[in-house]
């Protein structure tokens, strides 16, 4: 009997970022010995090379296709054939990465192209650049620069000695009135080849704004490391956490800018945050350490039912018995009470946000019937979406609003627990008395030349400075382009300019004074007709 054979056929498709090969299906047969197997990953591998070898050969030519280049003279400049839609700037894609198409920046590059490689060899290759006037400008749709530049001995229009982009003459692969129809640095079928493509200067990546250090965040916080780098091409930004790659999520996410979002901070998230930025120039890395510090829990029994981003609130569930304020004993950890009155600069840091977002209803000690006042007989004070009542314009101890653990028609609207409504209770750190004593503001780095700190890294600075940390002096009438302000209304000027501002240009003086009746002039001698010579020391004799 014979023995079935199952075929798996697979198609595969290899690319390099830029181009596409499709792989003709290939049929494997399961044999007990695999050697059709062992031959298709053989085949795999030798197409994978080929693929690998075209994207080199394209990067190295310049052309997209890895056509070879006939400008064999120029290794940074290669003639790419192929068409394109709308004005030449859209045919990049007829060059390999690395490359674009050749334009009037790139004179200085282009000038280098003699006559004799111009006209070399077929075809007519177009420049991002216009001829008109002899000169080598941006090809716009404007009758005055319309005259599209290009090289190849195909080109319709072709004059010896003239200036042009290239040395020795001009070449236009379309001129004259191609703005008047609308078409001006347009590809023309049938003239225009293809484009001359130049080859990127590369520049060597470097991070300009890098991350903090070191940086401690508090839990469920937002945190933001920062990652701006230069460099020609751009380069790739990638970010790393203890040595490994992160991989963007609903809570991390790498920004286009190159810095990482964190949201929702969590202790999991400290660590060595790492950011590579890399082209073919090389590379440049900066790191920073993060801490994500959970907050102590302000309650008896460890927990943090709810408010954990805050510092100096916490909800905490549970009952009690007789007066809120009791609470304390069995609800709030040592050094912390039910919050009150007291309280009201760590209660105004809620926000409504926070109130909804927190289930139950949990209690302090304050009375609504009577702003912000402790609890004494009636209308107990709360926050969470399931208390009694809520009014946004009403006074209380919060920063806005006003929130009732009770319902209007609840009886019970005293002060105590009551099964059913009252969650548990906040409770609030105790204030230490030496942190209420004044501290002074501090400003690091400190202040300079007599400034003085009057808030956190604020400085007042004298009379004549001016800058964050005063370490500027401050010149009236500033100090110009050609000069800089060393201290307080005193400029330095550069050579050649004096003043008080330097603005006057001074006037170039003679070495040597001048003999026998010569003038200086723009640091040069002026002789009469009598006399010569570099000080006029000469007489020049008389026949």
């Amino acid at each position: 009997m014979d023995k079935k054979v199952r075929k798996k056929e697979e198609n595969v498709e290899l690319s390099d970022g830029n181009n596409s090969w499709s792989v003709a299906t290939m049929t494997m047969r399961r044999t007990g010995e695999g050697k059709n197997r062992h031959l298709c990953q053989g085949l795999f591998v030798t197409i994978l090379c080929v693929v690998l070898m075209q994207s080199a050969l394209a990067e190295k030519s310049g052309c997209a296709d890895g056509s070879e280049s006939v400008l064999k003279q120029h290794n940074k400049i290669s003639v790419c054939p192929g068409k394109w839609t709308g004005h030449i700037r859209n045919a990049t894609h007829l060059c390999s990465p690395g490359w674009k198409v050749c334009s009037f920046e790139d004179y200085s590059m282009l000038r280098d192209v003699r006559w004799e490689h111009a006209t070399s060899f077929e075809g007519c290759y177009a420049i991002n650049a216009a001829h008109d006037g002899g000169k080598c400008r941006e090809c716009r749709e404007d009758l005055n620069r319309d005259d599209l530049a290009g090289i190849g001995r195909g080109c319709p229009h072709q004059n010896y000695g003239q200036t042009s982009c290239i040395s020795g003459g001009r070449i236009d692969a379309s001129c004259c009135v191609d703005a008047h129809f609308q078409e001006a640095c347009h590809h023309r079928p049938g003239i225009i080849t293809g484009v001359v493509c130049c080859k990127i200067p590369t520049i060597k990546p470097r991070i300009i704004v890098k991350p903090r250090q070191y940086m401690e965040v508090n839990m469920g916080l937002i945190f933001l490391l920062t990652c701006q780098a230069s460099g020609s091409p751009l380069p790739r930004v990638k970010w790393y956490k203890d040595g490994r790659e992160i991989r963007s999520n609903r809570r991390i996410q790498a920004l286009s800018s190159g810095d990482l979002l964190v949201t929702l901070a969590k202790p999991s998230d400290s660590g060595l945050y790492s950011c590579e930025v890399i082209n073919e120039a090389g590379m440049d890395v900066a790191s920073s350490q993060v801490v994500v510090k959970a907050h102590s829990s302000g309650c008896r029994d460890g927990s943090t039912d709810g408010l954990n981003i805050h510092r100096d609130v916490h909800a905490c569930t549970g009952s009690w018995e007789g007066h809120v304020k009791k609470a304390r004993k069995t609800l709030c950890q040592r050094g912390w009470r039910v919050c009150s009155p007291r309280d009201r600069d760590s209660l105004q840091k809620l926000t409504w946000l926070d109130i909804f977002d927190l289930n139950g209803c949990y209690a302090y000690n304050a009375a609504n019937k009577r702003g912000c006042k402790r609890c004494t007989n009636g209308r107990m004070a709360g926050v969470g979406r399931n208390c009694g009542r809520m009014r946004y314009s009403k006074f209380s101890c919060l920063a806005q609003g006003q929130v009732d653990v009770f319902k209007p028609q609840d009886r019970n609207e005293g002060c105590s627990y009551k099964e059913g409504v009252t969650t548990g209770v906040l409770c609030c750190r105790k204030k230490h008395k030496r942190e209420t004593k004044y501290q002074p503001f501090t400003c690091k780095p400190e202040c300079l030349n007599g400034g003085k700190c009057v808030s956190h890294n604020l400085c007042r600075c004298t009379s004549g400075y001016k800058g964050a940390m005063c370490q500027n002096p401050v010149c009236d009438g500033g100090c110009g382009k050609y000069g800089r302000c060393i201290r307080p209304g005193k400029c330095k000027c550069k050579k050649g300019y004096s003043g008080k501002n330097c603005l006057k240009k001074k006037r170039k003086m003679c070495r040597r004074p001048c003999l026998n009746g010569g003038r200086c002039r723009r640091g040069r001698c002026k002789c009469p007709p009598s006399h010569w010579g570099k000080t006029c020391q000469h007489c020049k004799h008389q026949y």
